[in-house]
């Protein structure tokens, strides 16, 4: 087992610690969330069409099995929302914990893959998986920002970030115990369903809040600023 791989690895996935300690110089909570939202809403979606559709569209030969994969993502998230506490869009606080909890559950997975591909190609070149680490770290920090300024219980929001930063050793560890190839079928299902969940969250989560708030000065800068991140970090990867 390479060591310094698996440091390079835990640092993409300790980048969300950073957009946590970003909100903490921030004191107005409510203009915090509305500008989270909107910047929320434009990272999600980079990563939907810049990283995770066209990355799905070249693992997949069978262009089913990868549609099949991505409604088993929506669907799985609209299940797990029967288990997690009751929400209203109607009830402002309550909704945005919720959204901070199931993207948390979506980007699990997909740093899982994220950080086994960090893993694998700083085994082969420690300067292509620098480069790389750095690249899924701006796309770590603003997710960061986003589960930070929606979740409102301290202990809540700490042990969702501390969920997402370990997230990416949890490739290597089930590589290294259960010895399983991750190979280019299993990687696409994996990113595909949550491409599915990503979709969901987007779409049946954050829109609506979107356009709630859509004359609102701050989350114009959201957009704005999550646009920009998402070119960055696009640039990087």
């Amino acid at each position: 087992m390479n060591y310094q791989a698996i440091l390079i690895t835990l640092l993409s996935g300790l980048s969300f610690f950073i957009g946590y300690f970003i909100t903490k110089f921030i004191n107005n909570e409510k203009k915090l969330i509305i500008f989270s939202v909107g910047f929320s809403f434009s990272i999600i979606i980079g990563l939907i069409l810049i990283d995770l559709l066209p990355e799905c569209l070249e693992l997949f030969d069978n262009k089913l099995i990868m549609i099949l994969c991505i409604i088993s993502g929506i669907l799985l998230l609209k299940l797990l929302d029967l288990f997690l506490p009751n929400h209203s869009h109607s009830k402002k606080k309550s909704h945005m914990e919720h959204i901070g909890i199931i993207s948390t559950i979506a980007l699990f997975l997909h740093n899982i893959i994220e950080g086994t591909a960090i893993y694998s190609t700083t085994l082969t070149d420690i300067k292509l998986g620098l480069f790389m680490m750095i690249g899924v770290s701006f796309h770590n920090i603003p997710m960061g920002i986003q589960i930070s300024s929606l979740v409102h219980d301290k202990k809540e929001k700490i042990s969702l970030i501390s969920l997402l930063s370990i997230s990416s050793i949890v490739g290597i560890i089930i590589l290294t115990v259960f010895k399983i190839n991750f190979s280019d079928l299993l990687v696409g299902i994996l990113m595909s369903i949550s491409l599915g969940m990503l979709i969901y969250i987007s779409l049946f989560e954050l829109l609506c809040e979107v356009k709630e708030h859509i004359k609102d000065k701050e989350l114009i800068y959201g957009l704005i600023l999550g646009i920009i991140f998402i070119l960055l970090g696009f640039l990087l990867h």
